[in-house]
């Protein structure tokens, strides 16, 4: 079997969402410090600045102690929740599930981040019927495969009860994954990347945003009557869906960036579960097991190369979240004290950080929130 690529769930959201987690939104005020007397001490919320909050997404119970997987930045004011859910499944892609619900505080703006799935399917009927009575295959879901667009357009939108007003591929970021999955390419054997964006329409007027990311892999082998079969396995990296006011496309595309742009991973939790997924295989004994054994073989070699691929990048981060970003650019960049490189919702004259990840935007030049929040802020320098 030949080695895999480090799509079947390793992207965004990933996380990505990258998203099975509970979300921790208590923030400390540090402490005062006073920097511009001059500076309003009545500035609003929302009025006079923007607090974006780093959201925590922690792992509470798959492991001895609670671990933080992931963190982006979202406005302060919006109410998030989420929770991780550890499925008994023989779909390892589904064994471990991320999904995020966050709101506006007046319903106009809403995110929707689901978890990684898998589905697969098989061109060969007698192979067909044996996928369906689980005696081959990977324990995933069986479906025909598609591509980005078309689960945007049948299976997103569905699921949200919205119509899918258009969905195409992001042409940049397919051909970056195409380059990274060549390398894992051997004859009888490809992996197909898609990655697509689309927009919605909800019964009530708003709309929405949808980004999906996708990868296939097909194996092609002889089958025993002389036929060439194919087996797809499809899997769903990530799937995300903003939902904004009519009108508002702009500022929703402000948020999508900002949260591509903040996202930081804990690779020592992704290797974590890759650890565990090692394990489940390495101790799973009965028949029907063995029957998928080379499947298996084939999954592990995905998840082996995912980390491998992380691996080669900053640890922090996630390359097709970045992608993602600046395929969106609605963000600015910002410099902190210590000249590190923060990309934040555009749109702002003057940016200020805190020691736990927090930002504040503002265009108002007498605002400042060491003065009119009673905490301690360091501006940053704009690029």
């Amino acid at each position: 079997m030949k080695k895999n690529n480090a799509f079947n769930r390793g992207s965004f959201l990933s996380l990505i969402f990258l998203a099975m987690m509970t979300v921790q939104t208590g923030c400390k005020p540090g402490n005062g410090e006073k920097t511009n007397p001059g500076s309003k001490t009545d500035a609003v919320e929302g009025k006079d600045y923007l607090l974006l909050k780093r959201i925590r997404v922690v792992d509470p119970a798959g492991f001895s102690q609670p671990v933080e997987a992931a963190s982006f930045l979202l406005p302060a004011s919006w109410k998030t929740e989420g929770g991780v859910q550890w499925n008994t499944t023989r779909c390892l892609s589904d064994m471990v599930q991320l999904s995020l619900h966050a709101v506006s505080p007046d319903g106009r703006f809403e995110l929707f981040i689901y978890p990684t799935t898998q589905f697969d399917w098989v061109n060969h009927p007698q192979m067909m019927d044996a996928l369906r009575k689980g005696g081959y295959g990977s324990g995933c879901t069986i479906a025909e495969p598609m591509d980005a667009a078309t689960y945007i357009r049948n299976v997103l939108a569905q699921q949200l009860k919205a119509s899918s007003i258009s969905a195409s591929p992001i042409a940049a970021i397919e051909e970056q994954l195409a380059q990274q999955a060549a390398q894992f390419s051997a004859p009888g054997y490809s992996i197909v990347p898609s990655v697509a964006e689309g927009k919605l329409r909800f019964t009530d007027g708003s709309e929405g945003i949808a980004h999906c990311n996708i990868s296939q892999i097909v194996q092609q082998m002889p089958g025993y009557d002389g036929s060439r079969i194919s087996h797809f396995q499809t899997a769903v990296n990530s799937r995300l869906v903003l939902r904004y006011p009519e009108g508002e496309e702009q500022e929703a595309r402000k948020i999508l960036s900002t949260l591509y742009g903040s996202l930081r991973l804990n690779m020592t939790w992704m290797k974590a579960i890759q650890t565990l997924f090692d394990n489940i295989r390495k101790m799973v004994q009965d028949e029907n097991w063995k029957r998928v054994q080379i499947t298996q073989q084939a999954q592990q070699e995905i998840s082996n190369n995912i980390v491998r691929s992380w691996e080669k990048r900053n640890e922090n981060t996630d390359k097709s979240a970045e992608w993602f970003s600046q395929h969106i650019r609605g963000v600015d960049s910002w410099t902190d004290e210590g000249g590190n490189k923060v990309e934040l919702m555009s749109g702002y004259s003057n940016a200020w950080q805190r020691e736990d990840g927090s930002y504040i935007l503002s265009n108002d030049p007498s605002f400042d929130p060491n003065v009119s929040l009673q905490e301690k802020w360091t501006r940053m320098g704009k690029q």
